[in-house]
């Protein structure tokens, strides 16, 4: 419901409601004055007590704060500075190339191939010379020719394999290499 009546004059209860506010405001601005000027009496007391206290904590905390400055300029701050220094070098020089194995491993085969070599060229000149068996069997039959004046005896079965095999005899053909078969 509104309260205008249906003829547009205001309903009587208003003008009291209207009426008690007023005095309520009257009431109020000397209460908000005051609370305003000991809001304003507080904190000249808070500053006041306040004030010797800032004051105590500024001169403990000022050399602190010199001594941290001083320990960054002369210990982090060189650090920090040679460590943008070397990070600056690093990237203006390019690595150094990595050092190839293939011609170390190339150098220690031909090394080895060299020593082979002269192992065998020493082994070779030690070997005892060996004759061709063309030679060997031509000396053989030069050294048995049959002596007129003497008659031989009836050869045994051994003495007639080795010459079937040329003349050379058991010894002969075990120290020259050649096989016989039987």
């Amino acid at each position: 419901m509104s309260l205008m009546t249906s003829n547009g004059t205001p309903a009587p209860w208003t003008e009291q409601v209207k009426l008690r506010a007023l005095e309520t405001y009257a009431q109020l601005v000397p209460m908000a004055r005051s609370a305003g000027l000991a809001a304003r009496q507080g904190t000249d007391v808070v500053v006041t007590w306040a004030t010797p206290r800032v004051r105590v904590a500024r001169v403990w905390a000022a050399p602190r704060v010199e001594q941290a400055g001083v320990a960054v300029r002369d210990q982090i701050a060189p650090a920090v500075s040679a460590a943008l220094i070397e990070a600056a070098r690093r990237l203006d020089d390019p690595p150094p190339p990595k050092p190839r194995r293939w011609p170390w491993i190339l150098a220690g085969c031909g090394l080895l191939a060299a020593a082979g070599s002269a192992a065998a060229a020493i082994m070779m000149r030690r070997r005892p010379d060996i004759e061709t068996f063309e030679a060997e069997d031509q000396a053989a039959a030069d050294s048995t020719a049959p002596d007129l004046g003497e008659v031989p005896a009836q050869p045994s079965d051994e003495t007639a394999r080795g010459r079937a095999n040329g003349g050379a005899d058991d010894e002969a053909s075990v120290a020259n290499g050649r096989m016989r078969t039987p």
